[in-house]
């Protein structure tokens, strides 16, 4: 059998679970407890910033709490969603597609719910919670048809 050369070695696995346990805390600390550190705060080049006005192609301040939570977070799920099973087979990647396409169909219900019951800027909280939303979604559905394969056999 072919081996899979899209997917990541089985050990990043591991270190995508630690990442999306540092972007969880780091998420509850910068959005729950409004925590941002002084040591986060650079000067960034932006292509667009809209705070009170817009500002285009400037280097401004920022505090870099939101994006590193983001960051770890989006990276931990994408590093755990596509890393190795210990055994690969052709089961698994039919498994695998099944998952990819059950995570499209929830994250475009998703997208649609945000659509008609979110407005103004809870509509964009919405679109930055669904960078995650799909990686989310294949890693459960994924886990769950593993475990559903695994009690039939």
């Amino acid at each position: 059998m072919k081996k899979n050369t899209f997917l990541l070695p089985r050990s990043f696995r591991l270190v995508g679970i630690f990442f999306i346990v540092i972007g969880v805390v780091l998420g509850i600390a910068r959005f729950h407890y409004g925590y941002k550190p002084e040591f986060l705060d650079f000067k960034m080049f932006a292509f667009y910033s809209y705070y009170i006005e817009s500002k285009y192609m400037e280097v401004l301040r920022n505090n870099l709490g939101e994006e590193l939570a983001g960051f770890f977070l989006i990276t931990g799920l994408f590093l755990t969603a596509f890393s190795r099973e210990k055994v690969e087979n052709e089961l698994n990647n039919q498994l695998r597609l099944k998952a990819f396409f059950l995570a499209f169909y929830l994250n475009f219900l998703f997208l649609l719910a945000a659509l008609f019951f979110t407005f103004g800027f809870a509509f964009v909280y919405m679109l930055m919670v669904n960078m995650g939303v799909g990686l989310l979604a294949y890693i459960i559905s994924f886990r769950f048809l593993v475990l559903q394969n695994r009690n039939k056999s």
